[in-house]
């Protein structure tokens, strides 16, 4: 939550930047968010099989 307030703010921070440019930016970064999650939880369940 508070990573994307952050970017929001920066974004729109930017004079002469659309608004729909921003929403695709912090779309990405909640991808990514979402990715590296994703890949932790993989490592946490690797390791906890495998010892």
């Amino acid at each position: 939550m508070i990573l994307r307030h952050k970017f929001r703010k920066s974004f729109n921070a930017r004079p002469g930047s659309p608004g729909r440019d921003t929403q695709r930016m912090t779309r990405a970064s909640d991808i990514i968010l979402v990715m590296l999650a994703g890949l932790l939880v993989i490592v946490a369940v690797f390791r906890i099989l495998h010892g």
